[in-house]
């Protein structure tokens, strides 16, 4: 391998790394959003068809007595819970790629 086709295989080498571990925060902010939305919505309704099963099982995986608790869900809340979740956890990745891309190097 001569000294100019090394170079340019050291070159390339480096393109393709840093392309891999860019990530695009747009993206990763969106799937984040759509994914916790899903997740949020059958959390709601599971608390809706079930609410005394689903206290029980969130009490177990909190590790604290839900039980107790009655919670009345409203299309209201719903919403509001939705908008602040996907909106929320959009921010909260789109921070996170920005951060990861300012650590990788270039």
């Amino acid at each position: 391998m001569t000294v100019r086709t090394h170079h340019h295989h050291n070159e390339h080498q480096h393109e393709n790394r840093s392309r891999v571990m860019k990530l695009n925060a747009r993206s990763l902010s969106l799937a984040t959003a759509v994914m916790t939305g899903l997740v949020y919505t059958i959390c709601v309704l599971f608390i809706a068809v079930t609410p005394k099963a689903a206290m029980a099982f969130f009490s177990y995986i909190l590790h604290a007595d839900l039980t107790q608790i009655a919670r009345l869900v409203t299309f209201g809340s719903f919403i509001a819970g939705l908008l602040f979740w996907t909106v929320g956890t959009a921010l909260y990745a789109a921070l996170i790629a920005g951060f990861y891309n300012r650590l990788t190097p270039r």
